[in-house]
């Protein structure tokens, strides 16, 4: 498996990877692209044999950042994918004192994921998600350079 900085070549597989992960709710090509394109985006992926099993797109806006989809393939899950995805992205992104981020709140895996990264959480949007209905847990992590 290689993890590696987004390319262009890579947002179909990414577009299937979050359809398998998110259904319906899932971005489309078009946004993903958008994400690729945006100058204070960084976005990552993993790859096994020429397929996309893992994706992360994080936003920075001066010394602050936002983890704004984190992605992985169900058969590669509880493999430490996800962790290394959001080290990668935290080692990339000079200057971002604090990143935040939210999660179902019955997505105890990712929560887990976060906790063991440092994230603590912080506050609860109430009906975020759709399909099904869902708050949000926000969650931050302080990041010292």
């Amino acid at each position: 498996m290689i993890l590696c900085k987004m390319q262009p070549g890579h947002i179909t597989g990414v577009k299937k990877l979050l359809d398998d992960c998110f259904g319906e709710s899932a971005w489309s090509e078009e946004s993903i692209t958008s994400q690729l394109d945006k100058n204070d985006s960084y976005c990552a992926v993993c790859v096994d044999e020429d397929t996309v099993v893992g994706y992360i797109a994080f936003e920075a806006i001066m010394d602050e950042g936002s983890i704004v989809e984190l992605a992985v393939s169900p058969k590669y899950r509880r493999r430490g994918m996800g962790k290394k995805l959001v080290e990668l992205m935290l080692t990339s992104c000079s200057g971002v004192k604090t990143v935040c981020l939210e999660v179902r709140a019955s997505n105890t895996a990712a929560k887990a994921l976060y906790e063991a990264l440092d994230f603590e959480p912080i506050s609860i949007r109430k009906n975020y998600y759709d399909d099904p209905r869902e708050d949000a847990v926000i969650m931050i992590k302080k990041v010292y350079e």
